[in-house]
Order: C-alpha cells, then structure tokens, then sequence
C-alpha cells in the first residue's frame, strides 16, 4: 500500500453511501446534542488525539454532508442540515456528556491551535439550533436531568424542613413572651 494509500471507494458506492447513512442515523438516534465542527485542515493523528480524549460514549465523526442530510431527515436534529458548507466533523453526544466533551473539544483545540478556525459552528438540542462558539459553550454547561433531579430534590427537602423549623420556634418564642410578662407582672405588683 505505500505512504499514501488508495482510498477504498467505498463511501462512494451506493452500498457504502447506505451503511454510512444508517450508522450515522444509529449514533443520532443515541444523541441528545449533536455539535458540527469545521473540520478542514484536521489531520488524522489530531482527530484521533480527539477522539481519545472526548468521553467514551460520544462519537466523532467526520461525515459527508449531503449523507448527513440525509440521516439527519425525519430526526429532531433535521435543523442541523440546513446550513452545511464545507467539511464538517461531528460530535454525537448522549445525554450527560455535554459538559466534558466541550471541555475536552476547546482543549484539543488550544492545544491544536484551532480555536479560531476550528471553533464549534453549530449545535442542535430538542430540536433547537445554537450558532456559533459562545452558544454552545453555554449550551454545553447547562446541567444535567440528574443535577437537576438532584437540586429539585434538594428544595423539596427543604420546604418541609423549614416549615418545621418555623412551628417549633413558635412555641418558644410564645414561651419566652408569657415569661416575661410574668416577669414584668411580678415587677409590677413588687412596686
């Protein structure tokens, strides 16, 4: 095969096309975020640097875009395919991997010295699209169902505790009132 090997041809079969369709529709159907990333200019040993570093469970992958369109057609993410140009690279991400893939993805691309060029264009989540850096990073620091489960839970908790907190003042400080009428009453009748 040589330094440059030839490519295999196969994603330019009509039998390649399908199976790289229905693998990305597979990773789509197991995403809550997808994030679309410029990707010219990327070597391979960088995406694999990036592929190591993002959490086990989200998937890059650099998928031609009039394939994407199609996986992407029928999804909640069909808004991602509105506006594709260019080379694009994608991070499938599950639900609760937001966060650190956006971590790991602004370190490779400091390190890579892409975090202009390279930055993330756009972002779908429940079917709304994000664009442009600034939005996804916030995007991608929202919190999770479980954070969220857990702080309701939390405030829950606390209501009842407070309520509590509250009524048992109330006989203390009822308390403390008749003993210092008493007080004031027996200083009254000693004068």
């Amino acid at each position: 095969m040589g330094i440059n090997p030839r490519a295999s041809g196969f994603a330019t079969t009509k039998e390649g096309k399908k199976k790289v369709v229905e693998k990305t529709k597979a990773l789509i159907e197991n995403s809550q975020l997808i994030i679309s990333v410029a990707s010219s200019g990327i070597t391979k040993e960088q995406i694999d640097t990036l592929r190591k570093a993002i959490p086990k469970d989200t998937k890059a992958a650099v998928v031609k875009n009039s394939l994407m369109k199609v996986a992407l057609e029928g999804s909640e993410f069909e808004s991602l395919g509105e506006n594709l140009k260019n080379e694009n690279m994608f991070f499938f991400i599950p639900e609760g991997e937001a966060r650190a893939t956006y971590e790991e993805f602004e370190k490779w691309a400091k390190e890579a010295k892409r975090d202009k060029d390279g930055a993330a264009k756009v972002a779908v989540m429940d079917g709304v699209k994000y664009e442009g850096p600034e939005a996804i990073k916030n995007l991608s620091k929202l919190p999770t169902k479980l954070e969220l489960i857990a702080k309701i839970g939390i405030a829950i908790k606390a209501v009842p505790t407070k309520v509590g907190r509250g009524v048992s003042a109330v006989p203390n400080k009822l308390g403390r009132a008749f003993g210092a009428l008493k007080d004031k009453i027996a200083e009254d009748e000693g004068a």
